[in-house]
């Protein structure tokens, strides 16, 4: 007797169509928080971070995520070992990432230069001053801004730039706000951004903009009504983002997400994270997207999630697709049903993918209906990966099980 089972996708986030999150492949490795994340060309990176829940595990490895497969891969080992509350900013092709804890409890002040054409690190100069985790960092005109954080006397307020061609830090102005560590920075245009964080006196909302010419910070709006810590920020089209985050450590987990218009020099707030609400969610840009995963709530998490302001009203329709697949086992042949109705124009974008476990394409079909019909009764049984794509870019994938 054959089993039928159907499994239904659901769109993700809220139900309007503006929503900016949907929902990607989970991150490659554990679940995790307090992990560090930046971008090189066209590809994402995630790594390092840990849990502790009951017990300490502290990771070292990192993945590669590519977006037009919708897929993660793992990268080169990080070479200090395993490390959480590090910090990465990138310069051209090449990314730095230094300072953390490591495994043995002691804080670093070392930076590594990963080159993702021969995939590789290479031990650069250390980060002046103390040893330090929670850092932030940016980069800006070829050359790298790291500071704040944590030390094993309090936290701090010095900053310092990187030039990759001398391998050489220099002190720069110290960050004027309160000294914090596991605040939130990023760069837009010839400037860079500073705020919330952790101190001695609690979260904090503030924010700072820093000019590298004039080597000057200026205090700029605060970011939204609450103070926060532990938040997720990232720059993409020309604007800032911060969300998430707590009001302290292990306390109210928020979701909430502003956007910060440097010309105005104003926040808005903005669709929630569609994700459940957490701490120590981890920020990169691609291109004019931007992507988030990993954190906690006190549960470690890998999901990983697309963020996207400009997508036309027929893209976002097809992001949020909602549809089923039946039977699931099947034999002879299986229906995919797309629950939105979609148009003419719609579906012409769309096709059918399946791949085998190791990766070979099996066979391709393009959607010709909303109740679309694909024959596998040639195809030998066994597992067998879908992806529904459009124009090529896959935006839902799953299993789908043959047993002739």
């Amino acid at each position: 007797m054959k089993l039928f089972v159907s499994i239904f996708f659901l769109a993700f986030g809220l139900t309007t169509l503006a929503n900016p999150w949907y929902q990607r492949f989970d991150f490659g490795g554990d679940a995790r928080h307090r992990a560090t994340a930046f971008s090189i060309g066209t590809e994402g990176y995630i790594g390092l971070g840990h849990i502790n829940s009951g017990v300490d595990v502290e990771y070292e490895d990192f993945w590669k995520y590519d977006p037009a497969t919708n897929a993660w891969s793992q990268i080169a080992n990080y070479p200090e070992g395993k490390c959480f509350h590090a910090t990465g900013f990138v310069i051209g092709l090449k990314a730095y990432v230094g300072t953390g804890r490591l495994e043995n409890g002691t804080y670093s002040n070392h930076f590594y230069e990963y080159d993702p054409l021969t995939n590789t690190w290479t031990p650069k100069a250390d980060l002046p001053g103390v040893p330090r985790r929670g850092a932030v960092s940016f980069s800006i005109g070829g050359k790298g801004y790291c500071g704040t954080g944590q030390t094993t006397s309090g936290y701090s307020t010095d900053f310092y730039e990187y030039n990759p061609l001398t391998d050489q830090w220099i002190a720069r102005a110290n960050f004027p706000g309160i000294a914090r560590t596991s605040a939130v920075a990023f760069s837009i245009g010839d400037f860079g951004y500073l705020g919330t964080g952790d101190s001695n006196s609690g979260s904090t909302n503030d924010f700072f903009q820093y000019n590298p010419a004039a080597n000057q910070w200026i205090a700029k709006a605060s970011v939204g009504p609450v103070t926060r810590q532990e938040a997720c920020g990232f720059a993409v089209n020309g604007k800032g983002y911060i969300g998430t985050g707590d009001d302290y450590s292990s306390g109210n987990n928020y979701s909430d997400f502003w956007e910060y218009n440097p010309t105005t020099e104003t926040w808005i707030q903005i669709d929630d994270f569609a994700g459940t609400a957490r701490r120590y969610l981890v920020g990169l840009t691609i291109g004019n997207r931007a992507y988030v995963g990993t954190g906690t709530n006190g549960t470690n998490f890998k999901d990983f999630w697309m963020f996207d302001r400009n997508l036309s009203l027929l893209e976002q329709k097809i992001e949020n697709l909602e549809f089923s697949i039946f039977p699931n086992p099947c034999s002879n042949y299986c229906i995919f049903d797309f629950k939105n109705k979609l148009s003419e124009e719609e579906l012409a974008t769309l096709n059918i993918r399946l791949t085998s476990l190791d990766g070979k394409e099996i066979f391709q079909k393009y959607v010709s209906s909303n109740s679309t019909k694909v024959d596998t009764e040639l195809i030998k049984s066994g597992i067998y990966l879908y992806s529904i794509e459009s124009d090529h870019y896959p935006i839902k994938t799953g299993q789908l099980i043959i047993a002739n």
